[in-house]
């Protein structure tokens, strides 16, 4: 019985000694900015894209069918913040293209990252994500053109 005793006063020795206090437990909530290009090279861009205009910055030409927004998601456990972002970009064009499909449209244009509150990130050759502790998030906007 004492020794049982014992080693139950050890564990929880060891437990107090090697727990996080929970004002030192912080989230991480990371704005990041990687390559477009990165997204356009993923190995499932084409099967699921296939020949779906997306332009990226300020410019728009055609027929203007209205906005699009969306926003995705993904897991980062076992994948850097680089290949979740990657990955959940790619999710959020392929919801575009299927929204502006819906509407008439042929392609999304003047993509725009709009990952935080304030203004939306432009840049024909960079998006943003957020990355945590747990997950990475990217959102697009742009017009549907035909």
């Amino acid at each position: 019985m004492k020794l049982k005793l014992a080693a139950l006063a050890i564990a929880a020795l060891a437990t107090a000694a090697v727990s996080i206090p929970a004002a030192e437990a912080k989230s991480r909530k990371d704005a990041q900015t990687w390559p477009i290009a990165d997204i356009l090279n993923h190995k499932d861009y084409a099967t699921k894209i296939g020949d779906f205009k997306f332009s990226f910055g300020d410019k728009v030409s055609g027929k203007d069918l209205g906005e699009t927004h969306a926003t995705r998601p993904t897991s980062g456990f076992g994948k850097s913040d680089h290949d979740a972002c990657v990955w959940a970009a790619l999710g959020v064009l392929i919801a575009l293209k299927a929204d502006a499909v819906n509407h008439g449209g042929t392609s999304v244009q003047g993509l725009k990252s709009t990952i935080g509150e304030g203004e939306a990130f432009s840049s024909a050759t960079e998006f943003q994500c957020i990355s945590g502790n747990t997950n990475s998030r990217v959102a697009f906007s742009g017009k549907i053109v035909k």
